[in-house]
């Protein structure tokens, strides 16, 4: 028996001592934006201070004194916060908003007044002598717990569209970690394995961030060149689809002009629109100083257009309504169909740049 006591113990503080590593690491990754490293270092703390909790109780019980106390202070803290360590992490994207997040975490708080009257009502949970004893409601534990899972299930998803990141491996190795850890420690109360699980996802979900942040170009969020040269390499020779590119006019005389702070502010407000009017149809790549692409699936050209439409009428209502509306550049775009690559997809964005800079000269002979 006591070793397997000191095996739990054991097994307990590596997972604190890894997610002590996990969160220093998250604070120098610099991939990761601010609040991905913030919600991660507080996922990842509240699930030390439930397995020091659990270290402690573990101790008091078989080593110090026979006393249940000890386990009504861990059980209180373990379910009362585990719920609240998927709510956590899910706002480490920073995809949704406030007022639908704290609706969703309705769930979770109802979980933790009946977890903190416990040792008072049993509803949750009981302790007779040193032993732990599920209450006639430990169910709301169960739903409340498997709602934030599902809340960060549902944030994830999002993630990979947001960051155009469609392979799922990571994401599926940890939902199955995260389900089994969880239904063995359901099904087998005497067997702990919950917070081993929740280590290991926390450990998978750090890769997963990395994942997700290491193809972004920091300052627009969008896809970066290295990606954008992998992916094109790959294009065989039957593919299909459209490519539009993007060039700000006179960028270099902006930053000249105005610096490079109000240069950046340009090209995040840029990189944000070609996102709004351009992810749903296909990848957004930045790929040079002010030169964007997007590769896209349809061929139909009156998409396309109607695309560029929306995003050049997007580019003039915030021309017109800024007080600095000379400072937001113009942008050049042009566009090309194909529905073979036999010449290559060099040939492809020749064709689209040769309409851009029509489209740029054409802009300027107007304006003359």
């Amino acid at each position: 028996m006591n070793d397997l006591i000191n095996n739990y113990v054991a097994v307990d503080a590596i997972c604190a001592f890894s997610l002590f590593i996990l969160i220093h690491a998250s604070r120098h990754n610099v991939f990761f934006i601010y609040e991905m490293k913030k919600q991660f270092a507080i996922s990842a703390f509240m699930t030390i201070i439930v397995i020091v909790a659990e270290i402690g109780s573990v101790v008091f019980e078989n080593i110090i004194v026979k006393s249940s106390v000890p386990i009504f202070i861990s059980n209180v803290i373990g379910f009362s916060l585990s719920p609240f360590i998927a709510v956590i992490l899910s706002k480490a994207f920073s995809l949704e908003k406030e007022k639908i997040r704290a609706v969703l975490t309705i769930p979770a708080w109802i979980n933790f007044v009946f977890v903190i009257t416990s040792p008072w009502t049993g509803f949750i949970f009981s302790v007779s002598g040193i032993n732990y004893l599920r209450g006639p409601l430990f169910g709301i534990y169960i739903a409340a717990y498997l709602s934030s899972y599902a809340i960060l299930i549902r944030e994830s998803f999002k993630a990979m569209k947001h960051y155009q990141r469609y392979t799922k491996s990571t994401f599926i190795m940890l939902l199955v970690l995260t389900f089994i850890g969880t239904f063995v420690q359901v099904l087998l109360p005497v067997v702990h394995t919950s917070w081993l699980s929740i280590t290991l996802s926390l450990i998978l979900y750090y890769a997963y961030f990395c994942e997700l942040t290491e193809t972004q170009d920091i300052l627009t969020g969008l896809l970066n060149r290295s990606v954008y040269e992998q992916y094109t390499k790959k294009l065989n020779q039957n593919a299909s689809g459209s490519v539009l590119i993007f060039d700000l006019d006179n960028f270099k005389g902006i930053n000249d002009l105005y610096g490079h702070q109000w240069g950046d502010s340009c090209l995040q407000t840029i990189g944000k629109l070609i996102k709004d009017c351009f992810l749903h149809m296909g990848l957004c790549y930045r790929v040079g100083g002010d030169e964007f692409c997007v590769i896209c699936r349809t061929t139909d050209e009156q998409n396309l257009k109607d695309a560029l439409g929306l995003f050049h009428g997007k580019i003039d209502e915030i021309r017109k309504s800024s007080d600095v509306q000379e400072e937001l550049p113009m942008v050049s775009t042009g566009y090309t169909v194909f529905l073979n690559l036999e010449k290559g997809y060099a040939a492809a964005m020749k064709d689209a740049d040769t309409q851009m800079y029509s489209f740029k000269n054409k802009r300027k002979q107007s304006l003359i």
